[in-house]
């Protein structure tokens, strides 16, 4: 797997695309992670943002290095925790943020790399919520150690944070806040558990194919989407089945780190715009809800971007039916072609859904009971940025039929 991760860093590059400027692969490699941050904090001390569940493996690494540790990363960052991150970073004055969690931390890690030196809330900066729309000084130097496989966001310079308040999830989006270091150590993710580990990889194969149907798509990132769709199929299952098979958590992680490449490159769709209210509005862990959505809105997107959904789901079919350069030229090809793109899509989607089964998730959102005021809500909360790259152009009125056909 390190000589796949090596090409595809490589092709990274050679596009052009934003990625952090080191990226560290392979089983073992957190174990240098102590003298990366001494190089890299120049004699200042280093803040650390965990979950308290994490705290005892990562804390030692106080006693090598000055700093302090904010553990209090539970459940998806809000704005109270993430200000609150921020105040204790902006006392210590660091010269290194580390990150060392999952998503949650990892984006709380990056808000308070930006926040430790610039004024204001977190709420601020939010898009649609905020007036800020750029930061004073460049965000501190940050390293992102991802301790589960998922969202991919060691490799996005975004931070989604929650306001409760408002009821909706929102980005705080700079440049600058794309960690300096991915340290990505797949043996890391051995521990975590059965439900995590199927969230988070459906939410991996969610944005490797959102990322190539988005109508906010690139070629490079689509290029490298579908050599990273390949892993998910087989790595997937054999992670939840056999949770220390280092070969598939390694597979998994490199598919995740790819899809958060697409995600900071590239456009995503439907299925994150509605996670992103369910999680505000119901508390609905975001990997789940993308794992219940992807079938049932890939399904409804399908007639705006059949070529691109036939080419992605082939390369998480690894390659059954057609190539996958043939299917891109389905609507230019006699009717055979496009008889091959309705079957593999057929195929995909058929395993899509056997694999929620497989591993635990359900296929719809009945089991919310949303009553229809609820789902009124629910479809104007999810007109965020991943909404906006939907290969169907979608309103809150089209998104609430929507809902009513899995609710």
């Amino acid at each position: 797997m390190e000589t796949l991760a090596t090409k595809l860093i490589s092709e990274i590059r050679a596009a052009g695309l934003k990625a952090p400027a080191k990226i560290m692969f392979g089983a073992g490699v957190s174990r240098q992670l102590a003298a990366l941050a001494r190089e890299m904090a120049g004699g200042q001390p280093v803040f650390i943002v965990t979950a308290p569940f994490l705290a005892p493996q990562i804390e030692p690494l106080l006693t090598m290095l000055p700093g302090e540790l904010f553990a209090r990363v539970e459940g998806e960052p809000t704005v109270a925790l993430a200000d609150a991150a921020a105040a204790q970073a902006r006392r210590l004055r660091p010269g290194l943020v580390i990150s060392f969690g999952g998503g949650s931390v990892m984006d709380t890690g990056k808000a308070v790399a930006a926040l430790a030196v610039n004024p204001g809330s977190v709420r601020d900066y939010l898009e649609g919520l905020g007036t800020r729309t750029q930061l004073e000084a460049a965000p501190l130097p940050h390293i992102a150690v991802p301790t589960t496989a998922g969202t991919g966001a060691e490799a996005t310079r975004n931070a989604v944070i929650a306001a409760p308040d408002a009821g909706v999830k929102r980005s705080m989006r700079f440049d600058g806040m794309l960690p300096a270091v991915a340290l990505l150590d797949p043996a890391l993710t051995c521990s975590v558990p059965r439900a995590a580990t199927a969230a988070g990889g459906l939410d991996t194969l969610t944005q490797l194919i959102e990322v190539c149907i988005s109508a906010k798509r690139k070629p490079a990132v689509t290029v490298l989407a579908l050599q990273a769709l390949r892993l998910v199929r087989a790595a997937l299952p054999a992670c939840c089945d056999e949770p220390q098979n280092l070969n598939a958590r390694s597979a998994l992680m490199l598919a995740s780190f790819i899809s958060g490449v697409g995600l900071a490159n590239s456009g995503l769709a439907m299925a994150h715009g509605i996670a992103a209210a369910l999680g505000a509005l119901h508390a609905m862990p975001h990997g789940l809800a993308c794992g219940i959505l992807v079938p049932a809105t890939l399904r409804y997107n399908r007639a705006a971007c059949e070529p691109e959904l036939a080419a992605a789901l082939a390369a998480f079919l690894n390659g059954e039916g057609e190539s996958v350069a043939a299917l891109y030229e389905c609507r230019r090809r006699p009717q055979a072609a496009a008889t091959a793109a309705d079957e593999v899509i057929a195929t995909g989607l058929a395993e899509i859904e056997e694999l929620q089964r497989r591993v635990g998730v359900p296929g719809d959102l009945r089991h919310l009971r949303l009553d229809e005021a609820a789902l009124q809500q629910l479809a104007a909360g999810s007109m965020g940025s991943s909404m906006s790259g939907n290969p169907i152009p979608m309103t809150p009125e089209l998104t609430l039929e929507f809902l009513r056909t899995i609710c």
